[in-house]
């Protein structure tokens, strides 16, 4: 058999200021495993989504893989897959690219890793749309992402449901130059609140007017929340890409900050959950396999 188990992390992105820029890989994964068959195409769901997540083609998996496939000049006879979630979708997690990445790291090692991180990465970016979750799902750590003219992502790497969709169409055609300003300085200074260790930028450096003001109205009391957090000792507080999950930077006080934030959605009759998360260093990767006792697959068409 030619099972393979893919990791795959959570991340954040946007970080405030840095809107389709910023992403973070976190250490809340999934996992996807898949096999060839010789004709069909059999899916299999387990933990959040598993009522929810398409069991045909349409699955954003299953179209990662046949990229991938296309990209090396393979053809995809039949594919077992099971995904085993523990990333919540349409909260700002980033389900949907850890979803996709790992069909694109499964279906490489399927094929003996024809493909470079470059190329895996630009498959990603165009199933996606935008490079902040795919990036830091496959190369983990602090990711920057852009995309250059001709439509090529580059990008560096240190080791209540809202649809994307939704939250994007909330944001103005145009900005004004005192927003762009104001951005733009303040992606700099959150860069160097990360890199120099400077605590006391980071409320500053976590504001932000691209976003941010436009979708509020889609997430509840989130004022109420933020201000809970930094009562609390948050370092910053911000919306988690695209929402409605609400990140806050912290240090040893994240148990405090998360209940904080957490009673703020309960007196409003939200019911919210907390994860206490750390930088995942390492992207998307093969995890061991025990190969004995493994079930019988049947392919469904």
């Amino acid at each position: 058999m030619s099972l393979v188990r893919v990791q795959v992390p959570s991340s954040t992105t946007n970080l405030g200021p840095g809107f389709d820029a910023l992403g973070v890989a976190l250490n809340l994964y999934n996992r996807v495993e898949l096999d060839e068959l010789p004709w069909g195409l059999s899916i299999h769901v387990e933990g959040e989504g598993q009522d929810e997540i398409p069991r045909d083609e349409s699955n954003i998996c299953v179209e990662a893989v046949k990229r991938v496939y296309q990209k090396a000049g393979r053809t995809l006879p039949g594919l077992w897959m099971k995904q085993r979630n523990h990333i919540p979708l349409a909260r700002g997690l980033g389900s949907s690219s850890a979803a996709l990445v790992g069909g694109l790291v499964g279906a490489n090692l399927l094929l003996g890793n024809p493909l470079s991180l470059d190329d895996l990465v630009q498959i990603g970016v165009d199933l996606e749309g935008h490079p902040d979750n795919v990036v830091p799902a496959l190369a983990g750590g602090f990711c920057i992402s852009t995309v250059n003219e001709d439509g090529r992502t580059v990008f560096t790497h240190a080791p209540v449901e809202v649809s994307t969709r939704e939250a994007r169409g909330r944001l103005p055609k145009e900005i004004s130059l005192s927003d762009g300003t104001f951005n733009v300085q303040r992606v700099g200074m959150l860069l160097a609140a990360f890199a120099l260790g400077r605590d006391e930028l980071f409320r500053e450096a976590i504001k932000d007017k691209f976003h941010q003001p436009y979708r509020k109205e889609l997430m509840g009391p989130l004022d109420e929340v933020f201000a809970a957090g930094y009562e609390a000792g948050a370092l910053g507080v911000c919306i988690s890409g695209a929402g409605p999950c609400v990140l806050a930077v912290c240090h040893r006080n994240a148990g405090k900050v998360g209940i904080a934030m957490r009673e703020v959605y309960k007196s409003h009759d939200i019911s919210a959950r907390m994860h206490i998360l750390r930088i995942s260093a390492r992207g998307a990767h093969a995890v061991e396999i025990e190969k004995e006792g493994l079930p019988f697959l049947q392919a469904a068409v």
